[in-house]
Parts: C-alpha cells; structure tokens; sequence
C-alpha cells in the first residue's frame, strides 16, 4: 500500500511541474518543455518498480510536447532531455528510441543525438532488430552515409525474430548506393536463398539477374579494352575475344536475352543505354 501511495505522490509531482511550466508560458506555447522533472534514474529510485505507468505519462507529454512544437517555432531543445529521461526510467521503450531517434535527425536536426539515443537502445535492448535499423535508416536517408548505413542493416538482420527487410536493405545499399556490384550480388543470393517469402525471392531475383548483367558488362569492357590494346584495333564483334583467347565464352545473358557490341562499347539486348 505505500508503495501505491508513493507512486500516487510521484505521479501529482510530475503532472503538477507540467502544470507549472505550462500556466507560465503564452497560449501558443502551452506545452511544458519538462526541463525541471526529476532524472530518469530519480524516477526510477522513485518510482519503486513502477516504470510502466510514469514512463507512459512522460511519452504522452512527450507527444505534446512535439506536437506543439511541431506546429509553432519547430525548435525542439529539450527533445532529447525527454526522451533521455524517458529511457533511462524504462529501458525497453523501443519507440521511445526509434521513433525518437527518427525526430531527432529530422524534425530536430539533432543527428548526434540520434545517434546517442539509439546506441544507448541497442546497449539496453540488444537484440531487437528495429533499433539498428532505424541506426542504419536514418543513416541511409538523411545523413548519405551509406557505409555507416549497410553495416547497421546488416546489424539488424541478424537480431532474433528480424524479418526480411533489414536484409534487403542491406544488399540495396551494397548496390545501388556502394556500387559493390560482387559484395552485393552475394548478399542478393543469400537473401534469395534464406527469405521464404515467394515475392521477396521474386525481388531478389530480379536483383540478382541485374547485377549478373551488370558484372558480365564490366567484365566483357574489360576484356574489349585488352583486345584493343593489344591489336591496336576495336572488335566488331565479342566471337573475336574468344579468337584472341581472351574469353572462353560469351556469358549466358540471365534474362534470355544476349550480349553484342556496338561502337566499341559492350551491351545487353534486355537494356540499351
């Protein structure tokens, strides 16, 4: 019973702060900024085991709190001393991270933040996959580091229960963004063979037979460019690379299609640049 009436007393404490700062500030500003509630590891000496009921009451003040802002100055300086204190009080509050994370790089352009919070959600959390990926997201989209971002992707995939997402982002990344057309078509094979998702392995596919096309191009250039350098001459034709044994075979074009020449330069009838 004292226990309940100390969560009680905590719970006024708080809610009468929010009050307090609210009534000073002008009726376009009404939302606390919470910068006088107590440490999120006071609330939790405090609170007494009772983290769920606090830590929900400051994310909704948080929500307001965004909200608010959102819709007048769009400052947030005290974003991060909430959602600090809001984790420190509950430490499994995964969207208090993720979600948290993604207004930090975007709303506050707060990236180092972001990347504090976060880190302190993958130390507190380690094995859910969705903290690593928001890490590897906000990476991606909003900060264009893509090396940063492929490693965390492939961080998150291999937390227990991640689903095929963080895998495919990976090889995307790889991909399109690294240009790491060898690492890249290694991770769409993986990806092909471990998903058991019928649409995902159609996807992969599709990836994997591009990338193929694209690495038998680099290689069939590379080979042209020797033929060249070594006759002095351009081949009108890829059959002259297997007479000057710089080939054994023309590659197998993976979407039924074939490779020829055309000005010196190597191309596939499934795309013409």
């Amino acid at each position: 019973m004292k226990k309940i009436i100390l969560i009680l007393l905590l719970l006024a404490l708080i809610i009468n702060l929010s009050y307090r700062i609210d009534i000073r500030k002008p009726s376009h500003n009404i939302i606390g900024e919470l910068m006088y509630f107590p440490s999120g590891r006071a609330l939790r000496i405090f609170s007494m085991g009772f983290y769920g009921p606090l830590a929900d009451l400051i994310w909704l003040r948080f929500i307001q709190y965004y909200g608010e802002h959102r819709l007048t100055d769009a400052k947030f300086e005290m974003m991060y001393h909430i959602l600090d204190i809001l984790t420190t009080l509950d430490i499994h509050f995964t969207y208090a991270y993720t979600l948290g994370g993604l207004m930090l790089t975007n709303d506050a352009k707060r990236p180092d933040q972001a990347r504090k919070l976060l880190r302190k959600g993958m130390r507190a959390v380690p094995d859910d996959w969705r903290i690593p990926f928001m890490y590897a997201f906000m990476h991606y989209l909003f900060l264009k580091e893509y090396s940063v971002a492929r490693v965390y992707f492939k961080i998150a995939a291999q937390k227990p229960d991640a689903p095929d997402m963080p895998k495919r982002w990976a090889a995307y990344t790889t991909y399109f963004k690294l240009g790491d057309k060898k690492t890249a078509l290694r991770m769409w094979l993986d990806y092909y063979n471990s998903t058991e998702n019928p649409e995902e392995k159609i996807l992969a596919e599709i990836y994997i037979k591009r990338i193929k096309m694209d690495l038998d191009i680099d290689f069939l250039n590379k080979k042209v460019e020797e033929y060249r350098l070594r006759t002095g001459q351009t081949p009108v034709s890829l059959k002259q690379l297997i007479t000057l044994g710089l080939i054994d075979s023309i590659p197998q074009e993976p979407h039924d299609g074939y490779y020829f020449l055309r000005a010196g330069k190597v191309y596939s009838t499934y795309r013409i640049d």
